[in-house]
């Protein structure tokens, strides 16, 4: 019985085969457990070289017994080097990595089946296997022991054959592209990866293992990816190519990974393509601040310098790790999404320069029935291709679109380089439907749009709330970004007690006059009086901008003149001065709007009576006692529920907005509308006044009197 006949075939295991011939294996062959002392990509190119389908049992063995007899593990690798002393020449199954000592004027390799590192090799060998000094190749080495000619290093590689391709022709893969339909080419490339692709359902899942591939097909990609467990975080790049490094926590060093000043020897991003970042957050950083600096540096321009010289590199960077979930989504305990990353990384500088971030709560875990057992892309072959489409160019086609507002050239670079990748891995030849480029480009927008937010998150007065993508799109269908986290504040106080005058205000965000998004204002106002200083007044300090002076001065005056309706004793209104501070004023915000906020914190101050926790609002006011529309409520509203407010008041006239919200952000909320002030005075205040705590110091700068 042939392996075709053992192993079922589906209709694009044959047409693969068809069109692609020897550069295709059965991958379930290179899950063969004598095989597991090799690399994937090595095990596969010597299932496709030596193994017939017609007698694969006997051509398995043989391979298997060869791979026994010239791969020496840890405990054999004295009698080799006891053969190699007795008879002068041996065979080895090893990859072996060159490099050239210009000091010296000496080519050395090392072999890991001698522990020798200093091996020597000669111009010729190295000229006809120029991956030797590419980051080194698997393949058979015939060693020879010459003490004669060198006592100190008595070791010369003489002959290497690599078990790896050379360079793959790429137009015959462009134009096979053609004989495939986008769902077919897909799943040949996820087969081609390992994964079973009617394992992962869904057309959205299998685009996300994919956009994993990104790092190999365009240069300088920085990529970052939390998730949960066995996702496979690793697994593809990892098995996909030798040109990938992957640095599984531990300790790195300016020296190992750019270059090492003692040696001159050039680190790991100038022989790799992919560095990987495994569990990111077990990673040290040796010489801390000159390793991250440096790597911030690299991110941006994809160059770096180390000692007197500055050297451009074009390997991609991927920071993978952990994050817990709740029902499949980032658990709601994290204030930010990149929480897991080591301290030293969560910097905006630092997290700015991340292109994209893949939501590996999305992906299930890897399990036995996730591995294919199909035909796809010989390992090395495919992984050879990958690295070859680093030299296509597809962000002229993202360039070409009309992208959103307000992009900053980091998001739009972070667009055009995703949006590339991903298009050299679906459509290597260039050619695609327009619905087929948005649905690309729209993905890239998401990964970038997940870091965009979590900057928002981190440092809301530097980075502000927009939408990142196609100019006639307005939001990502991922989850994570259209469902509002539930996030818990840390230490806020506001969320949990009573406050005498203090109250949290809602804004919108505007970008040319369009509304973006929403954020918090608090305010805390303190009545006092103050001897020989005469008596009543406003001082307000925090103000951002003459309108929101005016915005306080207008809701003092409101209180002053209904001060009976609000329950305020006369004689504290007249003998007590109202300091009014602004807090979280990063930048200027319209001031009608946080009206009802200012007169419901110096009420609040004058009668003792504590605001509730974790309330907000809105609402402009005027002097008959109405509160009047605002405009971008949801965005306002969106505001106070990820600041962890619970009960939000609203102006009546903007009740009907409310439907724009979605069920899952109203279901955490409690949404009041009101139409007048004494309303959100009784909703908002304590029955019971409390002593108000006064200020230790007096008005200062910007205080003026209301009279």
């Amino acid at each position: 019985m042939s392996l075709y006949e053992e192993t079922p075939l589906s209709e694009l295991d044959h047409k693969a085969r068809e069109v692609f011939g020897e550069h295709v294996v059965v991958k379930s062959l290179a899950q063969q457990a004598a095989l597991h002392g090799l690399p994937r990509y090595v095990s596969e190119y010597m299932i496709a070289k030596y193994v017939k389908p017609e007698s694969w049992r006997d051509d398995l063995a043989r391979v298997q017994a060869k791979i026994k007899e010239l791969l020496p593990d840890l405990e054999r690798r004295e009698l080799v080097k006891e053969q190699l002393l007795r008879t002068g020449e041996v065979t080895l199954i090893d990859i072996v990595e060159a490099r050239v000592d210009l000091r010296n004027g000496q080519r050395w390799c090392r072999v890991q089946g001698i522990n020798d590192e200093k091996v020597r090799v000669s111009a010729a060998l190295l000229e006809q296997h120029t991956g030797l000094l590419l980051g080194g190749l698997w393949g058979t080495a015939r060693l020879k022991y010459s003490p004669e000619t060198d006592g100190a290093n008595p070791n010369e590689l003489l002959a290497f054959t690599p078990f790896q391709v050379g360079p793959p022709d790429l137009a015959i893969f462009r134009e096979s592209r053609a004989r495939f339909s986008t769902d077919e080419w897909i799943g040949l490339m996820l087969q081609s990866a390992g994964y079973a692709a009617e394992a992962f359902p869904g057309r959205r899942v299998r685009l996300l293992l994919l956009a994993r591939l990104a790092p190999l097909v365009e240069r300088n990609i920085n990529l970052v990816e939390l998730g949960p467990r066995q996702t496979g975080k690793t697994f593809l790049l990892r098995n996909v190519s030798p040109r990938v490094f992957t640095i599984s926590g531990g300790k790195t060093t300016p020296a190992n990974l750019f270059v090492n000043l003692g040696t001159k020897a050039v680190g790991i991003l100038g022989t790799r393509k992919v560095v990987v970042f495994d569990e990111i957050a077990h990673t040290t950083f040796g010489d801390e601040d000159a390793t991250i600096s440096t790597l911030k540096d690299y991110m941006e321009s994809g160059q770096f310098s180390r000692g007197a010289k500055n050297y451009a590199v074009d390997a991609s960077l991927v920071y993978a790790g952990n994050l817990d979930v709740d029902e499949d989504q980032p658990a709601k305990r994290y204030r930010h999404l990149f929480e897991p990353l080591p301290e030293q990384l969560i910097d905006t500088a630092f997290l700015d320069r991340i292109h994209g971030y893949l939501p590996g709560w999305e992906i299930p875990k890897i399990t036995p029935a996730a591995l294919t057992q199909g035909v796809g892309f010989v390992t090395d072959y495919f992984g050879e291709v990958l690295v070859k489409l680093r030299e296509d160019d597809f962000q002229g086609k993202v360039r070409d679109l009309e992208l959103s507002a307000g992009m900053t050239r980091r998001d739009q670079v972070s667009l055009e380089r995703l949006g590339s990748a991903l298009v050299k891995l679906i459509y290597p030849d260039g050619k695609m439907t327009e619905e087929e480029l948005h649905e690309i480009v729209d993905l890239a927008g998401e990964l970038r749009q997940r870091v965009h937010n979590q900057l928002v998150e981190l440092a809301a007065g530097e980075f502000k709330a927009r939408f990142i993508g196609r100019a006639d799109s307005t939001e990502h269908p991922a989850p994570d970004l259209r469902i509002a986290r539930e996030v818990i504040p840390e230490d806020d106080p506001m969320n949990s007690r009573a406050i005498v005058g203090a109250v949290t205000g809602l804004s919108v965000l505007n970008q040319n006059g369009v509304p973006v998004g929403g954020s918090t204002l608090v305010v805390q106002v303190s009545a006092f009086t103050k001897p020989h200083q005469g008596t009543g007044g406003l001082q307000v300090t925090g103000a951002h901008g003459r309108v929101l002076s005016d915005s306080v001065k207008t809701a003092y005056n409101i209180v002053h003149s209904r001060f009976r309706e609000f329950g305020i004793p006369e004689k504290r209104l007249h003998d007590q001065r109202v300091a009014v501070h602004l807090v979280r004023i990063a930048e200027p915000k319209e001031g009608p709007s946080a009206g009802l906020a200012f007169v419901v914190g110096i009420v609040s101050a004058l009668t003792g009576r504590p605001v509730k926790p974790a309330c907000a609002m809105t609402g402009e006011v005027t002097l008959f006692g109405e509160v009047k529309s605002v405009g971008g409520l949801a965005f306002k509203v969106k505001a106070g529920a990820k600041a962890g407010r619970k009960l939000i008041i609203v102006p009546a006239e903007n009740a009907k907005e409310l439907n724009q919200l979605s069920d899952e952000v109203l279901a955490h909320l409690e949404v009041v509308p009101v139409r007048t002030i004494q309303e959100a005075l009784e909703r908002v205040l304590e029955e019971n006044p409390v002593e108000a705590p006064e200020p230790a110091t007096g008005p200062g700068e910007g205080t003026y009197d209301a009279k």
